[in-house]
């Protein structure tokens, strides 16, 4: 940690702190001892066999660089800092706390260790409960091949201009890295766009109105077949999400083989799902099969919502997730007119009974 109590009880910088001081954690009052020298970034550290819970994680040399290095850059940028900052009503201490005459307070958090998804909602939804904005930013642990299973994808965070996105800090250069517009498309890598920014060169203000010229991702010619190969294997190794999904097709007279060709992602969509698209197209696709051919706008939305609700995944950081949600049943709703599943008719929609049977088998 980077700010400890002296005697008098006045918050201590690393920094600044004399060495012949005895310091106390400002969180359980425990003795803490200073660490600084030409290599060590300078902080206090709790003695061996220290309970502490207020501060007992993020004590690394990255954890503790990366804090001061960000520090540094928002106070440059005209920003009031605090590092550690005590917030009572919250029973929380962000890793900087940052404002400006014309801000809101904004409760900074450098994430470099294990974090679990209900201890993450519980200390974003607390900030945002007391008026605070909080931007979550990773370090090296989450730095890894950004794939579908990533850990990091639990700090999705979302932005009008940068879509869903995660933040990562790198300590060796000082800069900030921004993947945005992060996408995903079944039996496919996730797709996103990256776009980095030194913190020496570039002001807060830089990030902050960064607008990028959004490319949209085009699966690859092959992706149809590589999809049926990536299903045949799915099937073969019983991955849990396609075992679900045949047991679904059995009960209503076919496999997922005969699943008709609309159902198959073509588009990279939101990461938001707990399962790949196909099993909520597939659902989907059994659930119109029931109705009659014509049925209202609001059922239509409905029966969507119903499909795709226990589906979607744990979101920690996204605010507005129902913004998000929409997006995706309006996408899947325009999906289904130009695939020819469904007709416009009036405020009413009709089904295509063709686009709702069984195909021969595909594999």
């Amino acid at each position: 940690m980077l700010i400890a109590q002296d005697p008098h009880h006045q918050l201590v910088n690393a920094s600044q702190a004399g060495r012949q001081i005895p310091y106390i954690c400002p969180g359980c009052q425990g003795p803490v001892r200073l660490k600084r020298g030409s290599v060590v970034t300078a902080h206090f550290a709790h003695f061996q066999g220290s309970d502490c819970q207020v501060f007992s994680e993020g004590e690394t040399h990255e954890h503790v660089t990366g804090k001061q290095q960000l520090a540094a850059w928002f106070a440059a940028s005209g920003y009031s800092v605090q590092l550690e900052a005590g917030l009572t009503a919250l029973h929380q201490r962000p890793d900087l706390l940052v404002q400006t005459d014309v801000t809101p307070p904004l409760a900074i958090e450098f994430q470099c260790s294990p974090l679990s998804v209900t201890r993450l909602a519980a200390r974003t939804q607390g900030y945002w409960r007391h008026g605070y904005q909080v931007l979550w930013i990773l370090g090296q642990p989450y730095q890894r091949k950004l794939r579908s299973t990533s850990k990091a994808l639990k700090f999705l965070q979302y932005h009008p201009h940068w879509g869903v996105h995660l933040l990562f800090w790198q300590v060796e250069t000082a800069s900030l890295q921004l993947l945005h517009h992060i996408l995903t498309l079944d039996a496919e890598p996730l797709t996103y766009q990256r776009w980095s920014l030194k913190s020496a060169r570039q002001p807060v203000a830089a990030f902050q109105q960064f607008q990028p010229i959004v490319s949209n991702p085009t699966p690859p010619e092959e992706h149809l077949e590589h999809y049926h190969r990536q299903l045949l294997l799915a099937r073969l190794r019983h991955q849990h999400a396609f075992d679900d999904l045949q047991r679904y097709c059995y009960q209503r007279g076919g496999t997922i083989a005969q699943l008709p060709d609309w159902t198959i992602p073509r588009v990279p969509e939101l990461p938001l799902l707990t399962v790949p698209y196909l099993v909520w197209y597939g659902h989907v696709f059994g659930q119109l099969r029931q109705e009659p051919t014509v049925i209202t706008h609001e059922r239509l939305q409905a029966l969507l919502w119903a499909e795709l609700q226990p589906l979607l995944v744990r979101q920690a950081c996204l605010r507005d997730q129902g913004t998000l949600h929409r997006q995706l049943l309006l996408a899947v709703t325009a999906r289904l007119d130009q695939q020819h599943v469904i007709r416009r008719r009036g405020r009413d929609w009709t089904l295509n009974q063709a686009a709702l049977k069984w195909e021969r088998p595909k594999f």
